[in-house]
């Protein structure tokens, strides 16, 4: 075992927290909709679970694995010149994000109470999930001709792939927005309920004050929170944090895994592992394929 202590420690970045340090522990032991807390990571798996239940739901729907819902029978007005001027007709089944959206809402948001600023922010970034879906839905076309010649085509509208709404909530959660609980003492906001209008929730969220800076543009698009997050390098049962004392790190790297960020400070300890893969694999018809196992020896680097 080789020791080596961490030089120039990263861990003031907050943007590296983001691969590295933040598990969402404190949200992998509960489910979401019982979680107690207002984090950072909090509004992001509230964004992240929401956007993912319009996604399958959309689709599955589209597919006829659902009975309550098909394809998305909306008609949408062509916007791009290209689209004027080619020989193409909304004539495949899209992805019912409309049906989508509405089941997130009975499914997640009837779970809050709508009562108090734990619950508004809650149903505040449910929303902001559902609108990254909406805002990145994409147009698939299929080519008909003779001899694969593209004369006509027929196109559908797609929901996007969970990478592309996980990068764009990933900008948001970097850009979220910590705000006051000045609104506790608010009247108006413990009494209203969640079955009452948006127009009444857009002006609870204009009530909410950033903290630190005034921001001219609205807050409908941020994911907000209202608590700071615990230090994740150190391990805390009380919010379900592990730490990362014994994590594998990248010592040659400074970004994201890299032990001068992930160890915070503490250094890590070069360890020398045995492991078992697969190796000389051949194709054998038909149709399998056979391989040996091999051990492998190799140094790792573990945060002490």
């Amino acid at each position: 075992m080789r020791n080596r202590n961490a030089n120039n420690s990263q861990q003031s970045d907050p943007l590296l927290k983001i691969y590295d340090r933040q598990h969402f522990s404190m949200l992998h032991y509960k489910t979401v909709a019982n979680t107690l807390y207002s984090f950072r990571e909090t509004a992001f798996a509230y964004a992240i679970s929401t956007a993912g239940v319009v996604l399958s739901v959309a689709k599955a729907c589209s597919q006829g694995s659902l009975k309550n819902c098909s394809c998305d029978t909306h008609k949408y007005k062509m916007k791009v010149a290209e689209d004027l001027n080619s020989a193409w007709k909304m004539g495949g089944c899209s992805h019912n994000l409309h049906y989508g959206i509405r089941f997130s809402k009975k499914f997640l948001d009837s779970r809050e109470s709508g009562a108090d600023i734990h619950s508004e922010i809650n149903l505040h970034n449910n929303h902001v999930g559902r609108m990254v879906v909406a805002e990145n839905m994409q147009k698939k076309c299929k080519c008909h001709g003779v001899s694969g010649a593209c004369e006509f085509k027929t196109c559908w509208r797609a929901v996007p792939d969970i990478r592309v709404v996980g990068r764009a909530l990933k900008e948001k959660f970097r850009q979220a927005v910590l705000v006051y609980q000045s609104n506790l003492v608010n009247r108006d906001l413990q009494k209203n309920k969640p079955n009452q209008k948006k127009r009444k929730q857009r002006t609870r969220l204009k009530q909410w004050t950033p903290h630190k800076q005034k921001r001219k543009r609205g807050l409908r698009n941020d994911l907000l929170f209202y608590e700071t997050s615990p230090n994740f390098c150190d391990s805390d049962r009380t919010f379900d944090v592990p730490g990362t004392s014994g994590r594998y790190c990248n010592r040659t790297h400074t970004g994201e895994g890299s032990c001068s960020s992930l160890c915070c400070g503490r250094g890590y300890n070069m360890i020398k592992q045995r492991r078992t893969q697969a190796c000389n694999c051949r194709f054998r018809w038909c149709c399998d394929v056979e391989c040996e196992n091999c051990t492998v020896e190799e140094w790792v680097t573990i945060c002490k």
